[in-house]
């Protein structure tokens, strides 16, 4: 579920193409550009444009139930030990 919304907000990004401004002060023109970066430049451009923004709450949804599923294991799997 994460993926499949990541994916959208991904499509989102690339559908369009963000102010000079926005591309340099997020480094966006560089070949190493990230999640985070991708995510901030559509918050932006949610900001600043009149088209339908992105929404993210299906995503931020997704990733907390993903979270949510995954504390428990972190000690159960021995990623972190209880002291």
């Amino acid at each position: 579920a994460v993926l499949i919304e990541g994916k959208k907000i991904w499509l989102a990004y690339f559908a369009q193409r963000d102010h000079h401004a926005v591309r340099s002060a997020l480094k966006l023109n560089r070949a190493d550009v990230g999640w985070y970066q991708l995510r901030t430049a559509v918050k932006k451009r949610n900001e600043r444009s009149n088209q339908v923004p992105v929404r993210f709450a299906a995503f931020e949804l997704a990733y907390k139930t993903l979270t949510e599923k995954l504390q428990p294991l972190v000690y159960e799997l021995g990623f972190l030990r209880c002291s």
